[in-house]
């Protein structure tokens, strides 16, 4: 089954730890009917292919404290010429490829982790 894109506008934000986010305004397992991966630790997520103001990324949706958020990492944030406050344009679409999921696993872990990992996440095998 093929999902097609999620767009939205959303304002760069600084999170938890220093890491620069957007947040997503929508529950990703009932826009994509998809369940998380397990990821790094105790974490999960959506890992997912997508563009930023255009500019091309592998990465998740992650979910912590009843919200769901993208990383936008100092690289491509350098790319799109982009600060803290900024709104940017985002469309993305959960992605099954290996280079989503190692980009989602290595993301994952600069991330606070919840007590218990949630149940119904996914395992994959990595690499």
């Amino acid at each position: 089954m093929s999902v097609h894109k999620t767009r939205f506008d959303a304002e760069l934000v600084e999170g938890h730890k220093g890491v620069t986010v957007v947040i997503v305004p929508f529950d990703p397992e009932e826009q994509w009917s998809r369940k998380p991966a397990r990821l790094a630790g105790r974490r999960h997520g959506w890992p997912v292919a997508g563009t930023i103001n255009r500019i091309g990324f592998d990465g998740y949706v992650g979910e912590r404290w009843g919200r769901f958020f993208i990383i936008v990492e100092p690289e491509m944030r350098a790319a799109a010429g982009l600060t803290v406050g900024d709104t940017v344009a985002v469309a993305v679409a959960p992605s099954d490829s290996q280079r989503a999921f190692e980009r989602a696993l290595a993301q994952s872990g600069i991330t606070t982790q919840p007590k218990t990992a949630r149940p119904d996440a996914i395992a994959r095998a990595r690499g």
